[in-house]
């Protein structure tokens, strides 16, 4: 008996603490839900003074779901209302494109007003600076007043005031001659840097594009006879200067390539100005350029990359100046100096050099990519280097050295973009001995066919040994068969040319052909290479189907006699001492590959 009502006692305390715990809980999600109701209440009022559109009272009500049904309640009530046609889903689209075109239309008055009370007379000159000043100043306070709130509206409405800022300057120096040219040169200055200010405080990029442009139009919308290309060249370096700072700090690529671009433009007016239309352009005229396109150069290059690589990132940007940066102030330097060609590879070898170095300096700090990048450049200086330098056979040689050290390069470091620059060049190597060998077999006309160990023949025979020790280097390894092929095919052609031109050219061709084939052959079995074995064969046959294809018709009597007796008897040979010739083991390795 007293067991059982310890068993009931038990048992009841063991209910009593649940239904506790369940209170708890129960008024856990009260809690919650009544935070939830705060919180949605406390946006409806907030929204009420806002605008004075009516809320349902279904909004009011209380649980987790209800914020989200109160709102759906509302849009449908609002839209039955009102009738509204279209969704509202795209009203930031709207909303950009009503208060861009709104600031122009604003910008598009205030010009018409500055020209009709010209026209008119209503104002004076004074008047009317001082009405665009107050124009340019309000919305400049407007756009800062409204910020917080309408980010998109005040980002407009401060562009338009610096843009009205500018037209005042100008108007007050040029239409007006209110201002003289420093004043209004310093005042269109003080206009770029607080486009700068503002949008480095205000984090809009828009802005630091707007003063940039600003900037580097100055000189030109301020221009008078006084300029000269050294303040013009100081000038736009400065501007580069700021720009390249508000870069590094946010990292905007619109600025940085509006600010590049604009900056090139400024220089190529400078010179065509300056420079190309006069009879004898002064030396400190082109040092002022040059200097100014060297500045450029290196910030254009720099910067970039220094703020990639500290930030972890490679922008595809970054590496789109660090090739073409280089290439355009490479094409100022040989338009500015009238370089020829030894005196601009002065420039282009130094080039290759410090790009080279930078590639190396960036692989080292673990930038892959950029080091890739650099790696380019620097091949494409020291190709131009040679093509500047040389010509005829030396360069033609030279390109094909190049290409197979670049092969050694790429696949001692793995660096695709050196094989990729390596496979280039051998293509062009290639082609240009592939010109060479079938023109001069065929017969074009200057052509010409040189003797078999002339030097030209024996330029030929280099390159094709080169491309065959590439082809041991070349990543990746599937196309090591394409140059061995290709060098195999090329020194058949070389025979061809060579001995074409002799008395009964046709039979001696065979006769070269079928011992640089037995060549291949046995060497190929002595040191257990099969490819060379296969390309041995394989000439054999073509030396067979040569001999009834074409000395059967062409070659003498004599000459077709001589030669299907001795490749009968050297085919008998062959298959009776292939086997004894045979030292498998040594090269099976290399023969799987």
């Amino acid at each position: 008996m007293g067991e059982r009502a310890n068993g009931s006692l038990a048992e009841r305390v063991e209910r009593l603490e649940r239904d506790v715990e369940e209170l708890r809980a129960g008024l856990r999600r009260m809690s919650r839900g009544t935070d939830r109701t705060l919180d949605a209440e406390s946006r409806r009022a907030r929204s009420a003074h806002a605008t004075p559109l009516p809320i349902p009272e279904t909004a009011t009500a209380v649980g987790p779901g209800s914020e989200r049904t109160a709102r759906e309640h509302s849009d449908t009530g609002w839209r039955r209302r009102f009738g509204m046609p279209f969704d509202l889903g795209n009203l930031s689209r709207g909303e950009w494109w009503l208060n861009k075109i709104g600031i122009g239309l604003l910008l598009f008055g205030v010009a018409f007003l500055f020209m009709l009370s010209v026209e008119r007379g209503w104002l004076t000159p004074v008047m009317r600076v001082g009405f665009g000043l107050v124009i340019g100043g309000a919305l400049l306070a407007l756009g800062l007043r409204v910020y917080e709130d309408r980010r998109a509206f005040a980002q407009v409405l401060l562009g338009g005031g610096i843009g009205a800022l500018y037209i005042t300057g100008f108007a007050a120096s040029q239409l007006y001659g209110l201002a003289p040219y420093p004043l209004a040169f310093a005042f269109m200055v003080a206009v770029t840097l607080l486009a700068y200010f503002l949008s480095l405080r205000q984090d809009e990029a828009s802005l630091s594009v707007v003063g940039s442009l600003g900037g580097l139009g100055t000189p030109f919308l301020l221009y008078d006879d006084a300029g000269s290309l050294g303040g013009l060249v100081l000038y736009t370096c400065l501007i580069l200067a700021g720009m390249g700072a508000v870069y590094f700090y946010k990292g905007w690529a619109s600025l940085l390539v509006v600010s590049s671009v604009g900056g090139w433009l400024v220089f190529l007016i400078g010179y065509l100005d300056s420079l190309s239309f006069l009879m004898a352009p002064s030396p400190g005229d082109r040092t002022v350029l040059q200097l100014g396109v060297t500045f450029a150069w290196l910030l254009l290059w720099v910067a970039p990359v220094v703020r990639e690589v500290l930030h972890g990132s490679e922008r595809s940007l970054a590496h789109a100046y660090i090739v073409s940066t280089p290439i355009i102030a490479l094409g100022f330097t040989g338009a500015i100096w009238e370089l020829s060609d030894p005196g601009l590879a002065r420039i282009t070898l130094p080039a290759a050099i410090l790009y080279a170095l930078a590639a190396l300096a960036l692989r080292r700090s673990g930038s892959g990519g950029f080091s890739r990048t650099h790696a380019l450049v620097g091949l494409l200086f020291l190709t131009h280097t040679l093509v500047l330098v040389l010509d005829g056979d030396a360069l033609f040689i030279a390109l094909a050295a190049e290409a197979a050290i670049l092969h050694y390069v790429a696949r001692r470091y793995s660096d695709r973009i050196v094989s990729a620059g390596a496979h280039l060049l051998s293509c062009v190597a290639g082609l240009w001995l592939a010109s060479r060998l079938v023109s001069g077999a065929l017969g074009f006309p200057d052509a010409g066919r040189p003797a078999l160990f002339s030097t030209s023949s024996l330029v030929d025979l280099a390159v094709i040994a080169l491309s065959l020790a590439a082809s041991r280097q070349v990543t990746p390894r599937s196309a090591a068969w394409i140059y061995r092929g290709l060098a195999h095919v090329a020194v058949l052609a070389w025979l061809w040319r060579g001995l074409s031109e002799l008395p009964g050219g046709d039979g001696w061709i065979s006769v070269a052909w079928g011992l640089y084939a037995v060549g291949l052959l046995v060497a190929g079995l002595r040191i257990d290479r099969a490819w060379l074995v296969r390309g041995g064969l394989t000439t054999l046959f073509l030396v067979v189907g040569k001999l009834f294809l074409v000395d059967l018709a062409e070659v003498e009597a004599t000459w077709r006699i001589l030669l299907f007796l001795g490749f009968g008897g050297l085919f008998l040979a062959l298959s009776y001492y292939l086997r004894s010739l045979w030292r498998p083991g040594s090269g099976a390795e290399e023969g799987r590959q």
